[in-house]
């Protein structure tokens, strides 16, 4: 599952606003669990859990990750990813002039502003590469507007702009389609994975 890469707002207190995505991953017409992610001030937070069979065997995914930012650019990162036992832990950190991650104890410095696949932001969209928040890569990213189109969120048929993004990962090819609604809210996705399409869909 290397390859899997509504907006509710809410009023936490007088001086905190967020914003949380519910979603349902579906890969191959089947529900197989939940992705969400809670955008709070300059916080991330992205919580997924999947179970799923295939090929008479079962399989998992678990992933966890806190992200703060500043002025735009990633600050802190702390991910734990479980891959059906390929088990990843990530950290990093702005140093003076450099992004510092570290994946698995292996340390690397990356420029000093970066992103994340934080795609609640639709600044992403501007962006050349990006960090994988589960492996601590840092990815050659070509990132395109496809085209308006309608789509189907919480049982309703809206107008919203489709992009893709693609990229090379270690395993093979990175492909990922965003569809966000005319205020740019993020409202869904589509990756490929070696097994079928999965499909996020708002709770």
């Amino acid at each position: 599952m290397k390859k899997i890469i509504g907006a509710v707002a809410l009023v936490i207190s007088n001086s905190t606003y967020a914003e949380e995505w519910n979603f349902d991953a579906v890969l191959n017409d089947k529900v197989i669990g939940q992705h969400t992610f809670i955008y709070e001030n300059e916080k991330t937070i992205s919580n997924a859990n999947f179970k799923f069979e295939y090929l008479f065997m079962d399989f998992i995914y678990q992933h966890k990750s806190t992200e703060t930012w500043q002025e735009g650019c990633l600050k802190t990162i702390s991910s734990k990813t479980d891959d059906d036992g390929d088990l990843y832990e990530v950290s990093g950190h702005i140093g003076t002039d450099r992004f510092l991650v570290t994946t698995n104890n292996k340390t690397s410095e990356l420029p000093s502003c970066v992103m994340t696949f934080a795609y609640g932001n639709p600044k992403i969209l501007e962006q050349k590469k990006l960090m994988n928040s589960q492996s601590g890569e840092y990815l050659d990213v070509d990132i395109q507007f496809i085209r308006e189109e309608n789509h189907i969120v919480k049982g309703e048929d809206i107008l919203t702009d489709l992009w893709r993004i693609e990229a090379n990962i270690d395993d093979g090819d990175l492909l990922i389609h965003l569809w966000y609604d005319k205020n740019m809210n993020w409202v869904s996705l589509k990756s490929q994975t070696p097994i079928g399409d999965m499909l996020y869909k708002l709770k």
